[in-house]
């Protein structure tokens, strides 16, 4: 086992919560620093900001000031991996249950993935296509994630070839455009 795969990072959650963030897993340096999305090629602190989520770009060390906004952040799969294409079935159920337990407990407004793959396995939908932006088949009225809206976005990971900078930036206003149509507070 390498030394990054023993630092798990923590899940930032609080009762009230506008949206809930969730990313597939940490990779490696997100791991070995010890803050969700720290690799600098990763767009997700740039696409907060330029998508008016924040007031200014927080550093990967800030994280803590997401809940200050009505944010939270974890992942689907708390296990940290080089990919996320090292993580196993049994991976992706178990954090699964997991993460409804935890939409259970704290009910945020809405749940945003950072993935398409976080959100196919989290609602257990592997073979469907999935279009990025408000799922509205996916507003939860069921028991487990009862009126919790759910918004995707492609990966923010530098490694995503499928979208550009520019279309995954482009969702984070989408996604602030709908959290202001909703009434909800923005920093």
């Amino acid at each position: 086992m390498e030394d990054f795969e023993r630092k798990w990072l923590p899940t930032y959650i609080k009762h009230g919560l506008v949206i809930l963030f969730c990313g597939i897993n940490p990779g490696r340096i997100s791991a070995s620093k010890g803050y969700h999305y720290a690799n600098p090629a990763n767009l997700f602190w740039r696409g907060l900001h330029e998508g008016g989520l924040t007031p200014y770009q927080l550093k990967p060390e800030e994280t803590d000031l997401l809940l200050k906004f009505g944010y939270g952040i974890t992942d689907l799969v708390a296990r940290p991996t080089r990919s996320s294409s090292d993580l196993s079935k049994a991976d992706f159920i178990n954090g699964a249950k997991d993460f409804e337990r935890l939409v259970q407990t704290y009910r945020p407004k809405l749940v945003c993935f950072n993935g398409v793959t976080a959100f196919r396995y989290a609602v257990n939908q592997l073979k469907e296509t999935v279009t990025p932006g408000l799922q509205p088949g996916y507003y939860f009225g069921t028991e487990s994630w009862e009126g919790c809206f759910v918004f995707v976005i492609p990966s923010t990971s530098g490694a995503n070839a499928h979208f550009t900078r520019e279309e995954r930036i482009g969702l984070f206003n989408t996604l602030a455009e709908f959290i202001k149509e909703k009434g909800w507070l923005l920093p």
